[in-house]
């Protein structure tokens, strides 16, 4: 009996410990965005005005300051209510600000324990706070259309997975670079345009998401993702195009020595699925997707070299070829690898099946 007294009071103890706050005496932050211009740095945050039932509007706040270490503060400073960063869902960078280093961010979120891993980070063409601006005005209740824009991307287009805690581990890792969704203004809105290139914590360039379909493939990400082919100029268009959508795909690298120079070898195998085509391809007899599949292959291999040659030009590894290399390698020296790196050849081979080519099938 008297150990259960014992347990009661713990439990009692332990649950006048918590603290808690009705949601409408707090400022629930969802999005932030950070720009710098005229030597200010400017931070813009997003937060959810409640209505009534589930009804919300997004609200901007908007501060600035010589300095990046005081913008939360001056943030607070402006609103009426205590600022939470427990939900916060996604930060947005502007490109200015992400050429000079978001280093200083990403270590204040690395220890801040109210904010998640999972936590997305972007780059944004422009400025952070008009593209910030443009959601809020556009997206009426939707206080998370560009969380929701990415995640949707990563999961069933060509966007490779990034957040904060794949953004530090590449980071931080001596064999690879990091990478980041890339946002433009469209009209009056906002569209995901590719991946954001970084040098370290720098901002040095970005691909499209055509270019991002081959990254998603060559990180190993071996579903989802769609892939435009041009195989014909017998259209009204004066060409014609096959939109396949990758299934499966596994990469394999192979790390060897040939003569006096290194090579690396990149197997990709996929297993696709044409989701449209035109419709001279079924023609009676012709089997034209024999001609499709050896297409394919030779233009991703094409784009994939093109790809490793732009990375290599820009001194950047997002890809992690040198973590690969120091798994297979004694002694893995950084430097070293890095100053063969933008000489070294780099072969890919790709191999497709056609597993489906239509509903009648």
């Amino acid at each position: 009996m008297k150990r259960w007294f014992a347990w009661l009071g713990a439990l009692l103890l332990l649950g006048g410990c918590v603290s808690s706050r009705p949601i409408d005496e707090v400022q629930i932050i969802q999005q932030m965005g950070y720009d710098f211009g005229d030597g200010r740095y400017t931070g813009i945050a997003v937060y959810p005005t409640f209505k009534q039932g589930p009804m919300t509007k997004p609200n901007i706040l908007t501060t600035s300051s010589p300095t990046v270490y005081d913008l939360i503060p001056r943030l607070s400073s402006k609103s009426a209510l205590p600022i939470e960063e427990g939900q916060l869902r996604l930060i947005l960078f502007g490109r200015r600000f992400a050429e000079r280093g978001i280093e200083q961010i990403t270590h204040s979120l690395a220890r801040n324990n109210k904010v998640g891993s999972h936590l997305l980070l972007g780059v944004a063409k422009g400025s952070a706070k008009e593209l910030l601006e443009i959601t809020a005005k556009t997206t009426l209740s939707d206080t998370l259309y560009l969380p929701n824009l990415v995640e949707q991307n990563e999961r069933s287009m060509n966007l490779p997975k990034t957040n904060l805690h794949l953004f530090l581990y590449r980071y931080f890792s001596p064999g690879s670079d990091p990478f980041l969704p890339y946002f433009e203004k469209k009209g009056g809105f906002v569209k995901l345009e590719g991946v954001a290139l970084f040098r370290d914590d720098r901002y040095v360039g970005h691909v499209s998401l055509r270019d991002s379909f081959l990254m998603k493939i060559l990180l190993g990400e071996t579903k989802n993702g769609v892939y435009q082919l041009k195989v014909g100029e017998r259209g009204k268009q004066g060409e014609d195009r096959v939109m396949l959508q990758n299934l499966w795909a596994k990469p394999t690298y192979e790390w060897k020595q040939d003569g006096t120079r290194h090579v690396l070898n990149v197997s990709v195998h996929i297993h696709a699925s044409v989701k449209d085509y035109p419709s001279w391809l079924d023609e009676p007899g012709a089997n034209l997707f024999v001609e499709v599949k050896k297409k394919m292959e030779e233009e991703l291999e094409r784009n994939m070299r093109r790809l490793f040659r732009h990375f290599q030009e820009k001194r950047i590894d997002p890809l992690g070829i040198g973590d690969f290399v120091r798994s297979v390698t004694r002694q893995w020296d950084r430097e070293s690898f890095y100053r063969e790196y933008p000489d070294l050849d780099i072969r890919p081979r790709v191999t497709v099946d056609i597993i489906h080519t239509g509903i009648g099938e």
